[in-house]
């Protein structure tokens, strides 16, 4: 048992006070008068001697009721397993959280990490060690929750090892999230600590340059937790001037490049070159940059013939981000093919605004084919088509040329503009007797307009417009459609519906390809899709479905995914440091973007030509001059300097412990029963007192 207000307790020295009451002697009070006293032998009355107890049971109840009393104002509670836990020697943790991100590159900053790294594994050698790294996320090196107990070596060696093998790589910063991550593995390993102190016995020990490139906006959506406080170690280099480079654009074998300039930098004059041969710098221009500043140039024209160059800086301090890889734009070719009516200047025609739907940039070229009935058949072997739109009647021959170019994979977007497409749409399906029956498409009756409703924002046609500010589709207004219904048994995936739940977009799966099917027409007499914001964007979403992979970009950041060709056949890829990575069959994405320089995919079908791309820094890295901590502070994170804070954890976690016992002892009020037994010993000596006094006889008072 323990006290909450052990000083009470002196209250004890009371319990004589009966005692002492007790012994006091008591003077006989009845005296019975005789008639005559003169036979009778005077003796003086005798009295209770004072060392002589005459009660002891109620002489015990009335200490044992002082006893109680004193106790109950003591506050006395019982201990438990959690009480103990917290009334022990809390636990220290200590993370710590490396920045090895490309700025750490710059000359003696990673010393300065190791050695930082390494005194304060020496000064929290009796803490939990954690270890993590970051740049764009979050990488544990030795997480929260690995035991201490496995290994063979002392575990300051142990991490001193750990940290000796890392080294900074090429990516961004992002220390918001990488803050954010941490936070949270830390309040769930919080939920699990009965004591509740885990989080303030924890100290995220940051060594990291705090470069003004680095992000950390992902905190202002973020609560930071009270108790968790974050010490700083920022790092710095003597040599402050640097700049970075970025490719802006690539036109006519002419590249525009952006030089930036650091803030702190003490250099404002820097070159950039060509470089076909390492130290041979060709082609050279003069730029000048202000500190904190950017300066765009444009670069002489390449020779087509020459093998593609670097583009190198120089001029500054640091030479980690002088380099920029690049590769020629390559023009995508994508062939459309529209079974409509031709219409050059009549807005009454489909072909009016399809045509006008699909620009031609310089990443691609399209050719876009228009097929009337009377036009020669389009050999669908032969053309490498991405698309067909269909909005009129197909004949049998054109019917078998759809279903054979859906059955190879291609995509095809059906218009029911009117009733006559009806029959091409039954006969791209194939329909069984009994599914042809349970299909109905006929005229819908709309009272004015009908909007869409019901749309489904993760597809790809509508993935663009999920953020709120462009989901907004009630400006868009048809004032005629087909009710199309389909039986359960067919496969299909309703894309949106109009207001009135009638399926407005459909996809189909037929073959290896996809049937995308508008229930509605878009010339002007049939709805306003043609004249939305809407019209271009779905529909170039829809020549997009057949692949993802986008031949025409070429241009990479460190750290990007790289969507693969598809579908995905077996894949080779180089990288600068590895001279071929053989992917599994099925991947769709290539993250290992892991350092600039050219990448090259090869197919398993070397008929297909290889793609090549690059990828280079992310600019915010040149911006290497310190970042206010202000900034940091101002997002709610708990920041700590480097010789503070540990004697006002222990108060706080003092603090804690008082509180938990104070919580401990209000949950078990053990006083209220102590009073009570009190009053009830209080009562019984009372009525045991009047018992003894009724039982005394008068003539032995006397």
């Amino acid at each position: 048992m323990s006290f909450l207000t052990p000083l009470y307790l002196a209250g004890i020295i009371a319990v004589g006070l009966p005692i002492l009451l007790h012994l006091v002697r008591h003077q006989p009070k009845n005296v019975l008068f005789f008639s005559s006293l003169r036979f009778l032998e005077h003796k003086p009355p005798q009295t209770n001697r004072r060392n002589k107890i005459e009660h002891w049971l109620l002489l015990s109840l009335r200490a044992l009721a002082v006893i109680l009393l004193v106790t109950a104002f003591a506050r006395p509670f019982f201990k438990n397993s959690d009480l103990e836990l917290t009334t022990a020697e809390p636990a220290k943790q200590t993370i710590l959280l490396i920045d090895t991100s490309s700025s750490m590159r710059r000359e003696s900053l990673w010393n300065q990490a190791i050695q930082t790294a390494e005194q304060i594994l020496k000064e929290n050698a009796q803490n939990k060690i954690s270890i993590y790294t970051f740049d764009t996320s979050l990488h544990p090196i030795k997480p929260l929750q690995t035991s201490q107990q496995t290994a063979e070596l002392p575990l300051t060696e142990l991490h001193r090892e750990r940290i000796q093998r890392l080294s900074p790589g090429w990516h961004a910063t992002d220390l918001g999230l990488a803050l954010i991550e941490l936070a949270a593995l830390l309040q769930q390993q919080a939920i699990s600590d009965p004591t509740g102190t885990s989080l303030q016995n924890c100290t995220i020990e940051l060594i990291t340059d705090f470069q003004e490139g680095s992000q950390i906006a992902s905190l202002a959506d973020f609560s930071w937790p009270e108790s968790l406080q974050v010490r700083l170690h920022p790092l710095q280099t003597p040599q402050t001037s640097n700049a970075g480079l970025q490719l802006l654009a690539f036109e006519k074998t002419q590249p525009t490049v952006r030089i930036l300039n650091a803030s702190d930098s003490k250099q404002e004059q820097f070159s950039v070159a060509y470089v076909w041969r390492p130290g041979e710098p060709e082609l050279t221009q003069q730029i000048y940059v202000p500190r904190g500043q950017s300066r765009v140039l444009r670069l002489p024209a390449l020779d087509s013939n020459l093998p593609t160059p670097l583009i190198k800086l120089s001029g500054d301090d640091h030479p980690f981000d002088n380099t920029l890889h690049f590769q020629p734009l390559k023009t995508e070719n994508r062939t459309i093919v529209h079974y409509g009516i031709p219409a050059e200047n009549s807005i009454e025609s489909p072909d009016y605004f399809v045509k006008r739907a699909f620009p031609s940039t310089p990443e691609r070229k399209i050719e876009f084919l228009t097929v009337d009935p009377a036009s020669p058949q389009v050999l669908v072997g032969t053309a490498n088509m991405d698309l067909m739109i269909l909005s009129r009647e197909l004949s049998g021959g054109e019917i078998q040329q759809v279903d054979e170019f859906l059955k190879q994979g291609g995509v095809a977007l059906l218009s029911l503009n009117d009733q006559s497409s009806t029959h091409s749409l039954k006969s791209l399906l194939s329909l069984s007797k009994e599914q042809d029956t349970a299909t109905e498409i006929e005229p819908a009756e709309v009272n004015g307009y009908a909007l869409l409703t019901n749309i489904d924002f993760e597809h790809k046609l509508f993935q663009m417009f999920q953020a709120p500010e462009y989901s907004d589709f009630t400006k868009l207004k048809f004032w005629r459609y087909q009710k199309l219904s389909l039986p359960d048994s067919l496969s299909h995936q309703v894309l949106a519906r109009f207001d009135h739940n009638d399926p407005a977009l459909v996809s189909i799966p037929r073959g290896a390809g996809r049937l995308i099917v508008s229930t509605f027409g878009w010339t002007p007499r049939e709805s306003q899709f043609a004249l939305s914001t809407k019209f271009v964007p779905i529909m170039n979403a829809i020549l997009n479905l057949k692949t993802e992979f986008d031949a025409s970009r070429t241009q990479f950041l460190v750290g990007q995914k790289v969507k693969l060709p598809d579908p995905v056949q077996t894949i080779q890829i180089s990288t600068p440091s590895e001279p071929q990575i053989q992917l599994v069959a099925g991947v769709q994405d290539f993250s290992e973007t892991v350092q600039p320089g050219l990448y090259q995919i090869t197919t398993e079908d070397r008929s297909e030509t290889t793609h090549q791309f690059a990828v280079n820094l992310d600019i915010n890295e040149s911006k290497t001059a310190p970042m206010p901590v202000e900034q940091l502070e101002a997002l709610g994170v708990k920041l700590i300097q480097t010789d503070q804070a540990t004697e006002k954890e222990m108060n706080s976690a003092d603090i804690q412990r008082q509180a938990l016992v104070r919580e401990l002892e209000q949950k078990q009020k053990l006083w209220r029963w102590l009073i009570l037994g009190a009053l009830a010993l209080l009562g019984l000596e009372t009525l045991l007192a009047k018992w003894f006094a009724d039982k005394t006889p008068a003539t032995r008072k006397a």
